[in-house]
Formats: C-alpha cells, structure tokens, sequence
C-alpha cells in the first residue's frame, strides 16, 4: 500500500499512521470487532495511536499502580496493562456492569487479566477509598461531564511525578451519544473545556497535548 500523510475527513492522517505503524494485532482486532458488531457496543474506544500511545506511557513512567476511569470493552485497558512494570496492576471503572463482564473477557483473551482488576460503580466513589499519593497513572475516559470531578477527586491521589491523563481534550465531534441524560452534548463540551483549562494553568501541573485522533492531555504532577 502506498504510504500517505492525507488526512481523513476528520482531519487524521489514519492511512499514514497504520502504513507506519502496521495494521492492528489479531486478537485486539477479533476483540473490537466483537464488542461492536456482535455485542452492540459503542465505538468510542481510543484510537489505535492513542492506545499505543498510552501503553508506551505507563511503559516509560513504571508505575506500580494505575487507575482507569472508563472501561467500557477493555481496549484502552489491554494496553494499559501491557505497559505495567513487574508487579504493578490497573484497576478501571466502569459503571456497566455489562460492559464490564465483557471488559473481563477480553483481558483474559488479551492475556493481561491477571494484572486488572475491573470494579463496576461509581467512579468518584471509588476514588474517594483510594490513598493520596498511591497512584502513578490516572487515566480519565469516562462521563464527559464529570470531568472536572474526576480532576478534583483524582489529583491528590497522584504521588510525585505521576500521569494524569484525559482522551477527548480536543473536544472536537459531537458527544450527545455519550449524554446519559440526552442532551446534545454541550454540558460534555463545557466540562472538557473546564478540565482542560484547570490542568493547562496549574502551577502544580505541567501539561502538554499529545495529538492522537480526539486528542490526549497529559499532565505530570510536580
């Protein structure tokens, strides 16, 4: 296939990427074409790049521990998990419990089960159980919304040096699919503004966007 830095219509440059970089693996193929077409679930998984991008994180940070707000089918996850150091371990929440059994399923077809553990429930409650300055990666994908929550209730849980991560920085598409009370997906536009502007003008944070398809923000405790 001929190799081309074209963007799609959304303004990616998909075809390149995957020339470069390859086609995806077989079994996370097989997992994603499951959960969507048999299983019905949505397609809002991060990117290929970004799910690359996030295992070469945690790769590179070693944290013992990481925590993942929004599972959904387990994508984002498998590849979390496959970036952990010898012994760490990812919990995600998810508030489906459907979506959760099949999250379980996939990490064991994904090979890396042993080293998540999916809690369903809310997130924020969860959070709120979790020691400060334990966490060495936080990975925000869940309610667009509650954003600015999971950053209130999120930070003081990152030691020294530690990852806080967000999908959808750029706020860019149309999230009323995601609007559990069926708005039109302004309140999620406004909260992922919000957030993005709270992380940006931290003193206590130094952030820098990483331009993967809807676009991570990334941002390292001082």
């Amino acid at each position: 296939m001929p190799e081309t830095n074209a963007p799609d219509r959304d303004g990616f440059p998909t075809d390149y990427v995957r020339a470069v970089l390859g086609n995806r693996e077989p079994v996370l193929e097989e997992i994603l074409r499951h959960a969507v077409l048999d299983q019905g679930m949505p397609a809002i998984q991060v990117d290929d790049n970004a799910a690359r991008v996030l295992q070469m994180l945690v790769g590179l940070r070693r944290p013992r521990h990481v925590i993942e707000i929004g599972t959904l089918f387990g994508f984002s996850t498998i590849h979390l998990a496959r970036g952990l150091p010898e012994g760490g371990r990812v919990t995600t929440l998810e508030i489906d419990s459907r979506a959760a059994d099949l999250a379980r399923a996939n990490l064991e077809k994904a090979g890396v089960a042993d080293r998540v553990e999916v809690v369903v429930g809310d997130a924020v409650d969860y959070l709120s159980t979790v020691p400060p300055e334990s966490v060495g990666m936080l990975f925000i994908d869940g309610d667009k919304k509650s954003y600015p929550r999971y950053l209130a209730a999120g930070y003081p849980l990152l030691e020294p040096g530690g990852l806080l991560v967000a999908d959808d920085a750029f706020a860019l598409g149309d999230f009323s699919g995601e609007s559990a009370d069926g708005g039109d997906g302004t309140q999620e536009l406004k909260a992922i503004h919000t957030y993005n502007r709270a992380v940006g003008r931290s003193p206590r944070l130094f952030s820098a966007f990483i331009g993967t398809r809807n676009g991570l923000l990334v941002s390292c405790k001082g």
